[in-house]
């Protein structure tokens, strides 16, 4: 199959498995996108924070969520460069349709020491859950992401220091509550440990 036909036939599948929940959503209503909405998209759905010690910066985050509108933004300011085949698409799950089976969000942290920037291991000192509105939080899967020339393209933010990493959580919470619903208004992840937490939120619907 031609990468380029391969490619439409996975923005089709994105297009057409959206949640009820997310299809809900102002922001993820379907329009008509160009390439040259990607990079406004790409601010619409980051978000960053810090964690300081006084004057003392611990650790810098800057993170995006995946939201369907964000994946067609990428599908369609990417189509020749990151076919379905690609490292960073499927290890991002941007373009298959397993992304619908999770909340994924890409994430880029810098740390003053590098022993810090361990978010991907079991033993890491960094806890990372996300919540919307006064629901219950559930806990992220992470995994590091390699962090390649192609990579920096889809995520301009990413520094030379930084590590990058895939952050996934369940669409339900662990007592069956869906984390994503109609009427959720905002959706809060926190980055937490000893050193101190920082706390990322994004506008979901309006009220």
């Amino acid at each position: 199959m031609a990468p380029r036909l391969a490619l439409s036939f996975a923005l089709l599948a994105v297009l057409g498995c959206s949640t009820p929940a997310d299809q809900a959503h102002p922001l993820a209503v379907s329009a008509q996108l160009t390439p040259d909405d990607y990079d406004d998209i790409l601010k619409d759905w980051t978000r960053h924070d810090e964690v300081y010690d006084v004057l003392y910066r611990i650790a810098f985050f800057h993170v995006t969520y995946h939201s369907p509108v964000f994946r067609r933004a990428f599908l369609v300011r990417h189509p020749d460069v990151y076919g379905p085949g690609s490292e960073e698409a499927s290890r991002l799950m941007l373009t298959n349709q397993e992304s619908e089976e999770f909340l994924e969000f890409f994430l880029a942290a810098s740390t003053a020491n590098q022993r810090w920037n361990d978010l991907n291991r079991a033993d890491s000192i960094w806890r990372i859950t996300l919540k919307s509105d006064d629901g219950e939080a559930v806990d992220g899967k992470v995994e590091k992401v390699k962090t390649t020339a192609n990579l920096r393209a889809i995520y301009p933010y990413i520094t030379p220091y930084a590590n990058t990493y895939a952050v996934r959580f369940p669409r339900n919470t662990f007592t069956g509550t869906p984390v994503l619903t109609p009427s959720t208004k905002k959706l809060e992840m926190r980055v937490t440990s000893a050193l101190g937490d920082a706390t990322m939120t994004w506008k979901i619907a309006t009220p």
